[in-house]
This record gives structure tokens, sequence and C-alpha cells, in this order.
């Protein structure tokens, strides 16, 4: 399935909550796997900031740009973790073992969220979300739910 919206960033939330909706409706034995790809400053950690407060985090959400990985403890009844990671720095994806995903990925009360997600190709997506600039204010925003992918 896959699905476009042209948004500002007030209109993330509903996206953020559709996100929700459908990984919570797949009963995996595993994370949910969200990748956010996008040019710099199109808003994918805007995204990830507003999908944690939806899912109920108190704390700042930032890009983890230098260090690479941010994990968030959530109070929803479904996904009480979100592992943010931000692989923009990542030369080749063998540089990505070092976040030792491996707990992270078995969690199924985990969301894990990837900016940057070609530079870790070997991580398979259950959401996919292409941001595209179309002003200052607007994005296309691309969401493929994991049938498509």
């Amino acid at each position: 399935m896959q699905e476009s919206h042209t948004v500002g960033q007030k209109d993330l939330e509903a996206i953020a909550e559709r996100v929700v909706y459908l990984l919570s409706q797949d009963k995996r034995d595993r994370a949910s796997v969200v990748l956010l790809e996008g040019d710099m400053g199109a808003g994918k950690t805007t995204f990830t900031q507003i999908l944690a407060k939806y899912l109920g985090v108190a704390e700042n959400v930032n890009s983890p740009t230098f260090i690479l990985k941010k994990e968030y403890k959530t109070p929803h009844s479904n996904f009480t973790k979100v592992v943010h990671i931000d692989a923009y720095r990542f030369v080749h994806p063998k540089e990505a073992k070092v976040l030792r995903l491996e707990d992270d990925l078995e969690n199924r009360e985990t969301i894990v969220v990837i900016e940057w997600p070609s530079k870790m190709n070997y991580i398979k997506a259950d959401v996919k979300l292409s941001f595209e600039v179309i002003d200052d204010d607007t994005r296309e925003v691309t969401l493929t739910y994991e049938k498509d992918i």
C-alpha cells in the first residue's frame, strides 16, 4: 500500500498516527522498522519527534547525528520503546554494526526509526516514508507499507 500526502508540519501528526495504526495491526514477532528518506532538512527528524510525542515520549527528541542511536521509553500499550538512528555519517553498511541493533530488532514492542536508511541497506522496512521538500512549509510525504516494500 502506498499513499502520498502534501503536508505542513502540523499535519505530520496524522501521518504518525497512521504509521502507529498500521504497525499495531500487524502482529509481528520482532520490532517494527520505519525508514525515513529525504534530503537534509526535509522533515525526517521532525517526523520522529512527532511520532515519539504521539507515543507518549516526554523527553525532547533530537537527531542522533553524532551519537548515532538514541532510545526513548514510551507508555504506549503496543510500543514501549522508540529507537532513533541517524545513519548519515556511515560510509559503508558494515559500520552500523557498532549500533548493536540485534536486541532492539528482536523486541516486538520496539519501533526502530532510521534516518538515511540507504546507509544501512540490510534492514527490512515495515513502513517507509519519503519526504520531498515542496517549499519552506510544505512537504510531499509518501508512505509505503511493508507489502509494497
